[in-house]
């Protein structure tokens, strides 16, 4: 048995780019950043930043398109693929890439407190349900007054 599964939360390096193949297909390119900072040994802070190549298909590309932006901050679950071509010269190469199965829109973008336009959640699988927390997740039934 095995399992191909990847969870981001990151920030759009750029706005999505989107292609109209010709099957009638739509398809949402861009990069998203993920960062984490650590302690060094001499006690400073340090932020590594990891880009990812995303793509995204058919109505969460048109969705992609009209609401994710440069800067938005946004949750992703997906699986790995490895995408292999030759070039001009003939030489093969390939790249690792994310493509996304659910993803919710966060909020505002990474420089500003704005807040995202709303949008549910996008799934190929399961309606409305990403996995990601919501606003509600933290509410209880046994409240205190």
């Amino acid at each position: 048995m095995s399992y191909n599964k990847i969870i981001l939360i990151g920030n759009l390096g750029r706005d999505p780019e989107l292609r109209h193949l010709d099957n009638q297909k739509v398809v949402a390119s861009f990069s998203l950043a993920t960062n984490e900072t650590t302690t060094d040994r001499n006690g400073e802070k340090r932020t590594e930043t990891e880009w990812f190549n995303i793509e995204m298909w058919d109505n969460q590309a048109k969705i992609a398109e009209k609401y994710l932006k440069k800067g938005s901050q946004v949750y992703i679950e997906g699986k790995l693929k490895t995408e292999t071509w030759k070039d001009k010269e003939g030489i093969e190469k390939s790249r690792l890439k994310v493509r996304v199965q659910n993803f919710t829109l966060l909020g505002g973008t990474k420089n500003t407190n704005e807040g995202g336009a709303p949008m549910p959640p996008q799934n190929n699988n399961q309606p409305n349900n990403t996995g990601a927390p919501t606003p509600t997740d933290n509410l209880s039934d046994d409240l205190p007054f």
